[in-house]
């Protein structure tokens, strides 16, 4: 019998609720007290996509998403989505099937210099990091921005380092652009589950206005994104990230519940606005990821929303609208 979404969607609150709570309960919760399925057969096959992409992808089972498979797979034949569904519970969570409805279901809300307290904290505490690379003789600065979208915020924490190196007498502003003096370099991370929002991001094309990636027509930062002749499809004028800021850049796949963690630590980690979409499980072994990625003495950047779940290996540094977090030296 065939339901409309509204329907659909009702016959999945109680199944999607249970599976939140088991979550919550603990890791083996779910395999001591199972999860009784919906009746309809269209909602049990979303509500097994759904669970699979939490699983795959930490995006938490919730009726946003739910609505959202629901009108993508509305003219698909029960058949058709049987057999779908079927074939996609034996591929690995990398397979470009997996990555395509995960695609479908995640959020690139972002623009330069999103959440401008907690960034100009930051780019205050980049002076003493500076000094401390020097002082090691690494003359290296490493950043991770998880969960990057289109890389507005990669770029936006290399424009703050850059100046930020510009001002500590490390590198050299012209009308060409910044370069830095040898042997300092800069390392940039922005890593997202979404490949479309990747390759956007290494194009570091965006459009103006009111609601596009340049709010603000104010901000100081937006020497480092020159106008360009195009304009978009809306008409609006165009900019571009500079060739310094590429340069320090660099962007990858990275599924943040089934990827390894990088090899090499980072000063400093940023996963803003990414695990309010995710559920209770794949929160906590997303933040053992980030925590790891910090080097003892770095910096971990979290939204307003988040909440450390080990914070003893952390100090919080409040300044007024941010916190931002120091891992110990002995975390």
């Amino acid at each position: 019998m065939a339901h409309s979404i509204e329907n659909t969607l009702a016959l999945l609150q109680d199944a999607m609720t249970a599976h939140r709570q088991a979550l919550a309960r603990g890791p083996s919760a779910e395999s001591i007290q199972p999860i009784a399925e919906p009746q309809d057969r269209r909602a049990q096959l979303v509500l097994k996509l759904l669970t699979g992409v939490e699983r795959r992808a930490g995006i938490e089972v919730s009726q946003p998403a739910a609505e959202k498979l629901l009108r993508l797979l509305a003219s698909t034949d029960i058949v058709e989505l049987e057999a779908w569904v079927a074939r996609l519970d034996t591929l690995p969570a990398s397979h470009p099937e997996w990555l395509s409805l995960i695609e479908s279901l995640t959020v690139h809300e972002t623009y330069v210099m999103r959440d401008p307290a907690q960034l100009a904290f930051f780019a205050a505490q980049l002076p003493a990091l500076i000094a401390g690379a020097a002082a090691s003789k690494t003359y290296l600065l490493r950043f991770w921005s998880a969960g990057c979208a289109t890389g507005e915020e990669a770029y936006t924490i290399a424009a703050l380092t850059l100046d930020a190196m510009v001002a500590a007498g490390n590198a050299v502003a012209a009308e060409t652009g910044i370069t830095l003096v040898s042997p300092w370099r800069i390392e940039i991370v922005g890593s997202d589950i979404s490949q479309l929002a990747l390759t956007q991001a290494r194009a570091g094309i965006y459009d103006t206005g009111p609601l596009s990636s340049f709010r603000d027509e104010s901000e100081p930062l937006l020497g480092h994104f020159p106008f360009v002749a195009a304009t978009s499809m809306s008409g609006m004028a165009v900019r571009c990230a500079s060739p310094d800021l590429k340069a320090a850049v660099s962007f990858e796949h990275f599924n943040l519940i089934d990827d390894p963690m990088p090899a090499d630590p980072f000063d400093a980690v940023f996963c803003r606005n990414v695990l309010i979409y995710f559920s209770t499980r794949a929160r906590k072994q997303a933040l053992e990821t980030l925590r790891r990625a910090v080097r003892p003495g770095g910096y971990l950047l979290l939204g307003p929303t988040d909440t450390l779940i080990e914070a003893e290996a952390f100090e919080a540094l409040w300044a007024p609208g941010a916190v931002i977090y120091r891992r110990r030296q002995n975390a």
